[in-house]
């Protein structure tokens, strides 16, 4: 046989074979004809973060959307301080700060004020750094807000070492806040609450307990002199009346009689009353006597007033100098 009809003969039984294998090798299923049993079966993502389905809400609910939007479009207008600073009140209602891209808005803070931790609804399209300003022990911290781009909203919560501010962040084409903060209400209430207290202490601090004089508005240059367990403590006048405050031995002891010494030492008769531990003489006089027993066991003490012409023997301090001691 010839060496060309060899080689046909060959060729001819290995296609045979080749096409036998190829017919019995198994086939792979087409994942078009037969798909994964956990294909398509989970829910699409949604196409934005507000497509999804409202849900119902009950009363309560519905209550609580109500007074939250009521307290959002309360009619509460911010205000321009210095250095075009736009300032809300803080609390007030839910601030709305304008913000533009390429550009920076900064919120200031209360001086002092600590931020504990920020929060913002949009992460992604809103860049939110810190700043401080002010020297050490009385600085400012500053929220700066940038957006990434226009026609976003949001909401950042600011919390603090003294409260939480909610504010609400816009980002427009034409528009823009550069500067804002806040007034703080509660603070300049609790400010007059301070100053009211202080007043009250002051006003205690220089009032005759048992009258409510005002120390400042009596005159005390009285000189008292004598020995009796019933030694009065202080004598005033307001101007009009004379006051003579006895200790509290004098409960335990009959009431001394009190005349008045007059021209020639000729003692008289006055109008006075006692009230609690004082007397209250109708009159002011120059010189008077308290006498009690009768005889050799008599007791006096005279009280001269000095009618001094330097008011610093007057007032708070004269009555504060003296009170709780005998005065000679």
């Amino acid at each position: 046989m010839k060496p060309g009809w060899i080689l046909m003969m060959m060729a001819i039984g290995i296609s045979g074979l080749s096409g036998q294998a190829f017919a019995q090798a198994p086939k792979v299923p087409s994942l078009a004809q037969n798909p994964p049993a956990n294909v398509g079966k989970s829910d699409p993502l949604p196409a934005s973060p507000m497509s999804g389905k409202e849900p119902r809400f009950n009363a309560k609910e519905r209550r609580g959307a109500y007074l939250a939007k009521r307290w959002i479009d309360r009619n509460d207008m911010p205000e321009m301080e210095s250095r075009g600073k736009i300032v809300f009140d803080f609390g007030q209602t839910l601030p709305s700060v304008i913000c533009k891209p390429l550009y920076v808005s900064d919120i200031a803070l209360q001086p002092g004020e600590k931020v504990l931790n920020v929060n913002i609804g949009d992460s992604v399209r809103w860049l939110v750094s810190p700043a401080v300003s002010g020297p050490a022990g009385d600085q400012t911290t500053h929220i700066i807000v940038k957006p990434r781009q226009v026609g976003l909203t949001t909401i950042m919560v600011v919390t603090t070492d003294r409260r939480a501010y909610h504010i609400k962040l816009v980002s427009s084409k034409y528009h823009w806040m550069p500067f804002v903060g806040f007034s703080y209400p509660e603070d300049q209430e609790a400010a007059w609450q301070a100053y009211y207290k202080r007043e009250a202490r002051e006003k205690i601090g220089n009032t005759i307990p048992g009258t409510n004089q005002n120390v400042a508005d009596l005159d005390f240059d009285y000189c008292i002199t004598g020995n009796a367990s019933w030694k009065p403590l202080r004598v005033y006048n307001n101007g009009v009346k004379t006051y003579i405050q006895m200790p509290c031995q004098m409960a335990q002891t009959e009431a001394p009689a009190l005349l008045v010494i007059g021209p020639g030492d000729h003692k008289q008769m006055v109008n006075y009353r006692i009230y609690g531990d004082r007397y209250i003489v109708d009159q002011i006089f120059h010189e008077a006597v308290l006498i009690a027993g009768v005889g050799g066991s008599q007791t006096r003490v005279t009280i001269t007033h000095e009618q001094s012409s330097h008011p610093s023997r007057t007032g708070s301090m004269a009555y504060f100098g003296c009170q709780g001691a005998e005065v000679n």
